[in-house]
């Protein structure tokens, strides 16, 4: 059995599928008996889906306008 340390340093490996059979196995059975991992491992699995639609997310035009002039009141207060 793996720690949960092992686990999180596995990641990468188990994703890319270069973990060793016995490792893999491992891997997969502390998931079964550890929520904590099972919620870590969900996040690290959809953290670069998630990266990649905050990048194409574009902010209305309207939220833009009043954001930037928040920040300019903001900083001519100062």
């Amino acid at each position: 059995m793996i720690s949960c340390k092992q686990l999180i340093d596995f990641c990468v490996d188990y994703l890319e599928g270069d973990l060793p059979d016995q490792e893999q196995q491992d891997f997969r059975r502390h998931l079964g008996l550890c929520s904590h991992c099972v919620s870590f491992f969900e996040t690290y699995q959809r953290t670069p889906q998630i990266s990649r639609e905050v990048l194409q997310t574009r902010m209305p035009r309207d939220v833009k306008e009043s954001v930037l002039a928040y920040l300019r009141e903001r900083i001519s207060s100062d």
